[in-house]
């Protein structure tokens, strides 16, 4: 397809003939006049221009002509965008869409072109000034300082919305030492400026945070790299926001050869005297071994310093992170080490973990620095009593403290020292175990009993520990079996705990003081609802505020922070609701940039969650209002944004990437459900409105492979879940196996063979009831297994966790070789739900594909025929010395192995001393059980070494 234009690097006056036109033009950084001639005559040519006010400043629409149509994008999804092109495409009109900086960077150009060669509409690209350069230019600065740097890396912060490539994280592009610039990072600060130095960036690298650069409330501010998270968060950046990083930001270096008298070029001959100075420089900088300046030390930047004017558009609100961002620190290890063997262990680790860092230094001073950067997680390679007295006066507390682990010299044991629970070391020793070859060793009663920790209950839901809770004295209670009352609002996926403890759904109690029952000795409480103080003589008692709240907020432009903030107090306070289960605030889309609301959001620590008009149009509330539905697309703000749940994070899903429901997935698509209950209908003030809504925790269902019976190939995530699990739901044998793993207080519930759907509908049921259950099946639970009825009944009323697990056919295949090296299929021989006719059909495809074929439920004591069925129908398109392996019970006790060809599993023919044929068949045949797996090759398959083997028919270079 032709498109007139595009790479010709000439300016384009309006469409073709008969066709239309877009063109994206690059606008610079913010200021009207760092448009490009180019781009401002395309803008003066165009009918329609499109732009987002977002991103773009208004005053680049100076120069688009009187009466050309004029679209802001800000609130388009794709679709919005590619309405105007189809109809551009339709009237042979000439599109401007104009894209921030430069359209080549980050831009979302390449699906638009497509788009444009889809509807058959001519298209080009007017490139313009990117911000880092224009940054360049403010700081009076060159980003490639000869010997200094040469390069200049573009690049942003992984972890978002679109992930990164590998080898393209910030930390691998940063051992360049080189100049970066770092678009879309400002959010995560902490992860950025640990990121940077993980690459091998020192702390004192220079650096430069940079918003709205051009715009009239830009700000610049110099600083260093270990001040970097800091600076970011004094001035309350978080989008518009670049970083540059690098020596080249306050280094003279070497002057250039461009310009030295001693060099020569076409235009210019080089001064004999000047030439052999040159020449003597250039040798002495590669006998040192350095094409560059050495990367540190750098000439120390100045203190972090206003060089513009406070930013003036909404600079003032610092929206909190959303969930599941990282935190300053989050995951950087420590490491702390003072012999040889010490440092070597340590060094295993970093090169290991990308997030460890070895701090050098006495070892006093390691820790106190890696306490001051705020690791979430300390190894030190020393005695337990060294480590005990360094850490003297330095720790605060197990609720702010990472978790601290030894490591004896000989690697022996990792020690999880302190903070087990609140601060993770539990699970570091382990980690650091599996690593080294050590063993953990762990003393925290709660996990010496298998009892859940009441430090940790919930955490992963969410729930936050009421100030002032009693958590050892009811822990000890818990931990000592002494009857403990749990009283909840609602039943949430949480995991077991002892007998002792009796459980009482409440649903949304009144206010009061809440008793113990019974002969209850101390009690649980979790609930959204503020208690009174407990009856005289209770016992002690810890309350948990779980995240079921959500506070729905609309409001008009420019409403001010503290009306919102006390129209939220007055709302929550007057429902006797706790500020603590507040998961969120939600509003409407159009409020995302709203500053009071995102001050609030930054007083509360809530996340600021917006939803599309249409979405929230479409939730049935008490109190629409046309004037808000005239006002931003739907009758409600407030109480339809508290309805709706916040969207899923992570990457998509069968129910979330727009999948009919009945297609691949069981949860309904579009505009979630609402089931969530309004407890605090709108209330207004001058400029806001605010509701309250509670909604349903979610059950959740891990539906786990247990591997072929080895407790050593079963999953450590098949571990996490079982021991998570309050309800187990599994085959009665396969629960047996695995009954030590099982934590306290949990419910089993298991059957015989023949009741896998009762089994599947027991398992959904407690799930949509709201509690944390693990269906559990052998090998692969999504192989032939229990995954596949379970989830045919899912509805979406609770989450989905899968967790592999070694299969049959992989058991099987790594004891005969490698007969799974290239294509295959596994089949099931049971007819018991499958008419076999139709197995016996895709057998013979199977066959007629010539692929490795591995059978599953190949023979019982009731189902003879069907194995020599199907050889027979595979030995019409093999040879007789085709490979095939049986293998029963793979890695178990009684495991065993036989390899033999087709021809003998299909041979009739009668001998007389039965040493062959018919008498062979029949021997292999009685092999064969409901434990066995037979794999059969293809005409590829070969034996070597007593292996099979299939090729994987590659030219191996």
């Amino acid at each position: 397809m032709s498109h007139p234009g595009r790479g010709t690097g000439q300016p384009v006056d309006g469409a073709g003939p008969g066709r239309g036109r877009v063109s994206f033009v690059g606008a610079g950084p913010g200021a009207a006049d760092l448009i490009t001639v180019r781009g401002a005559a395309v803008l003066a040519a165009a009918d329609v221009v499109i732009w987002a006010s977002s991103l773009v400043h208004p005053a680049i629409l100076d120069h688009a002509r009187d009466g050309a149509e004029l679209i802001d994008s800000a609130a388009l999804p794709l679709e919005g965008v590619e309405a105007v092109y189809r109809r551009a495409a339709e009237q042979g009109l000439h599109v401007a869409r104009v894209h921030s900086g430069d359209p080549a960077l980050w831009g979302a150009v390449q699906e638009q072109l497509e788009i444009c060669d889809r509807l058959g509409l001519d298209s080009d690209i007017v490139p313009g000034v990117s911000s880092f350069t224009a940054l360049a230019a403010a700081l009076r600065r060159e980003l490639t300082v000869p010997e200094v740097a040469q390069s200049v890396i573009l690049t942003r912060l992984g972890g978002g919305k679109t992930p990164m490539p590998p080898g393209e994280e910030v930390r691998d592009l940063a051992r360049h030492g080189t100049t970066m610039a770092l678009f879309l990072s400002a959010a995560r600060s902490g992860q950025l400026r640990d990121e940077l130095l993980a690459g091998g960036y020192p702390p004192d690298t220079p650096c430069v945070v940079a918003y709205q650069v051009s715009w009239p409330d830009e700000l610049i501010v110099r600083c260093t790299l270990d001040t970097l998270a800091d600076t970011v968060k004094a001035h309350r950046l978080w989008k518009h926001t670049l970083v540059l990083v690098g020596p080249a930001l306050v280094a003279g270096g070497r002057r250039s050869h461009l310009y030295h008298p001693g060099h020569f070029h076409t235009y210019r001959r080089a001064q004999s005297g000047a030439r052999t100075v040159l020449r003597d420089a250039d040798r002495a900088l590669a006998a040192a071994g350095a094409t560059q300046l050495p990367a540190s030390p750098h000439p120390a930047a100045p203190a972090p310093a206003v060089l513009e004017r406070e930013p003036e558009r909404g600079a003032s609100a610092e929206p909190v992170a959303p969930q599941g961002a990282a935190v300053d620190g989050a995951g950087l290890v420590a490491l702390v080490a003072v012999t040889a063997a010490g440092r070597a262990a340590a060094g295993e680790l970093t090169r290991r973990w990308p997030t460890a860092r070895l701090y050098p230094g006495r070892p006093r001073d390691a820790i106190t620095a890696a306490l001051a950067d705020g690791v979430t997680g300390i190894v030190c390679f020393l005695a337990t009593g060294a480590t005990v007295r360094l850490l003297d006066g330095l720790l605060r507390g197990k609720d702010h403290d990472p978790g601290v682990v030894c490591v004896d010299e000989a690697r022996r044991f990792a020690v999880a020292l302190c903070g087990g629970h609140a601060g993770g070391a539990n699970r570091l020793a382990e980690q650091v175990a599996d690593a080294l070859g050590a063993t953990p060793v762990i003393t925290t009663a709660s996990d010496a009993t298998g009892v859940s920790a009441l430090d940790g209950f919930g955490a992963e839901l969410g729930f936050t520990v009421e100030p002032g809770s009693e958590l050892a004295a009811v822990g000890t209670a818990v931990l000592s079996g002494h009857p403990v009352a749990l009283h909840a609002d609602a039943v949430w996926p949480l995991p077991p705990l002892p007998p002792s403890v009796t459980t009482t759904i409440t649903g949304a109690v009144d206010g009061g003081a809440v008793g113990v029952e019974g002969t209850a000795v101390a009690s649980i409480h979790v609930t959204d609802r503020l208690l009174g103080a407990p009856p005289d003589g209770a016992g002690p008692r810890v309350v948990y505020r779980p995240p079921s709240l959500v506070v729905g907020v609309g409001a008009s432009r420019g409403a001010p922070a503290d009306e919102i903030d006390a129209l939220v107090d007055t709302a929550l306070a007057g429902a006797g609701l706790s500020p603590l289960a507040v998961t969120h605030l939600a509003s409407v889309t159009a409020k995302a940039d709203e500053v009071g609301l995102l001050e609030v959001a930054r007083r509360r620590g809530w996340p600021l969650v917006v939803h599309p008009p249409q979405a929230l149009a479409v939730v049935t509330v008490p109190h629409p209002s046309e004037v808000v539905r005239a006002a931003v697309g739907t009758p409600s703000v407030a109480e339809a944004a508290s309805l709706l749940p916040a969207p899923p994070a992570g990457p998509p899903t069968a129910a979330t990437a727009g999948i009919p429901d009945g297609a691949t997935a069981g949860a309904p698509t579009g505009v979630p459900a609402v089931t969530a209950q309004l407890v605090v209908a709108k209330q207004v003030s001058a400029h806001a409105t605010v509701a309250v809504a509670r909604h349903r925790p979610r059950g959740r269902l891990a539906v786990v492979g247990l591997g072929p019976g080895d407790r050593r190939l079963l999953t450590p995530a098949a571990r996490a879940e079982l021991a998570r699990a309050r309800i187990v739901v599994g085959l009665d044998q396969y629960v047996r196996s695995v009954a030590d793993l099982l934590p306290a207080g949990v419910t089993v519930l298991d059957s015989g063979l023949g009741d896998e759907q009762a089994r599947a509908e027991t398992a959904v049921a407690h799930a949509r009831a709201g509690h944390a259950v693990a269906l559990i099946g052998s090998g692969d639970a999504g192989v032939y297994a229990m995954g596949s009825p379970a989830l045919d009944l899912a509805d979406g009323s609770f989450d989905v966790v899968a967790v592999p697990g070694v299969t049959a056919a992989l058991a099987a295949a790594a004891l005969l070789g490698a007969p799974l090296g290239h294509d295959h299929a596994l089949i099931s021989l049971s007819d018991l739900h499958t008419p076999w006719e139709r197995i016996v059909g895709r057998v013979r495809a199977v066959a007629e594909a010539d692929l490795v074929v591995a059978f599953y439920n190949p023979r019982s004591r009731t189902r003879r025929h069907q194995l020599p069925d199907a050889l027979d129908v595979l030995a019409a398109h093999r040879s007789a010395g085709t490979p095939v392996g049986i293998v029963t019970d793979a890695f178990r006790p009684g495991q065993r192995i036989t390899v033999t060809t087709l021809g003998a599993l299909t041979d009739r023919t009668a001998t007389q001393d039965g040493a062959g044929g018919a008498g062979e068949r029949e021997r292999l045949l009685d092999l064969v059980g409901m434990t066995t797996t037979v794999v059969v090759g293809s005409s590829q398959t070969r034996l070597r070494a007593g292996l099979v083997v299939t090729p994987r028919d590659y030219t191996w270079r």
